[in-house]
């Protein structure tokens, strides 16, 4: 062997070395956590739980930003767009990841250019009415609209709120005229005031509402009754075709080293087992996922969500905007 090749294999050893401590030492810095909405939503609220035990683990900070817009399409935007170094990560849900590819002709990032690292749990929504609304049940109130010569109005916030609203509409045979606001919170509020007949809020900013019998939770949108609120029926028990949940999620780019991926798929997953964090997302509603779930897992459930989604979104006939 020449004395070149040596000298530049020993040279190279001190650069892969210092280029794998690099990695291991992820995180060393302020890694930022970008929800593409509002504060106070479920999303943003898990972001600082989850985020607050990163910090812990890591002795790193965790910073939440909001940038809300466009049904989350801005701040994923930014997050696509950001560094494949594992310092941005994107809270993602089912708006961004599951529904809006299906409701936007133009798109600003492709679900696919992101790999999911862990998932935070899943909810249902609630079906929503006015507390002195003469229906008790999902069939009384199916039986009511059918009777009324014109569409009830259903109030939306966004993609998540709208499309179980349609999907009823397809699995029941009751006509709805929709009525789009800037938020679930403004729609739940018109719904008490009587300007539309029904709602369906993810429970998290519905929650806070019904307890405090501003509003009637009918129906829950998912498979089972929701845990928090066992007396509700779920829409399944009279229609069994019908079910949808909603998710959160952490994300990042799918450029990022495979090593800092898996790393942080650890950190999510225990942070959401840790017991303080797992008692609040349950006070919340979420059902998380098994603590085991690595990469592959996380990635194939919003994968399998994203198709769900894109299939209730053509069986209720929403055409893209």
């Amino acid at each position: 062997m020449k004395r070149r090749d040596v000298l530049a294999g020993l040279a190279a050893v001190p650069l892969t070395a210092k280029v794998t401590a690099a990695q291991e030492a992820y995180p060393s810095r302020v890694v930022k956590i970008l929800v593409p909405f509002g504060p106070g939503g479920s999303t943003d609220i898990i972001s600082r739980l989850v985020g607050k035990q990163l910090e812990t683990a890591t002795g790193k900070p965790f910073v939440v930003e909001n940038k809300p817009g466009a049904t989350g399409m801005i701040g994923t935007a930014q997050v696509k767009n950001a560094p494949a170094d594992g310092y941005t990560l994107l809270l993602g849900s089912t708006s961004t990841l599951a529904a809006n590819p299906s409701l936007y002709k133009q798109m600003t990032y492709d679900p696919s250019d992101f790999t999911t690292v862990g998932v935070n749990g899943s909810i249902g929504n609630f079906m929503l009415v006015k507390p002195d609304a003469p229906y008790k049940t999902v069939k009384e109130f199916v039986a009511y609209a059918k009777a009324q010569p014109k569409p009830l109005f259903s109030g939306y916030g966004n993609a998540s709120s709208r499309v179980p609203a349609a999907l009823f509409e397809v699995t029941t045979g009751v006509k709805f005229e929709e009525v789009a606001y800037r938020d679930a919170v403004a729609s739940i509020q018109d719904l008490n005031a009587g300007r539309v007949d029904v709602v369906f809020p993810d429970q998290v900013v519905g929650e806070s509402y019904v307890r405090s019998g501003f509003v009637r939770a009918l129906a829950v949108t998912s498979r089972e009754r929701a845990p928090l609120f066992p007396d509700v029926e779920a829409v399944a028990e009279t229609y069994p075709d019908y079910a949808i949940i909603s998710y959160s999620c952490f994300s990042v780019r799918k450029e990022t080293p495979d090593d800092i991926k898996k790393k942080l798929n650890r950190l999510v997953m225990d942070a959401i087992y840790e017991p303080s964090v797992m008692e609040r997302v349950r006070q919340l509603g979420f059902i998380p996922p098994p603590r085991d779930w690595d990469i592959a897992k996380c990635d194939a459930f919003v994968t399998r969500e994203r198709e769900d989604w894109t299939r209730y979104i053509k069986l209720a006939k929403i055409e893209p905007q």
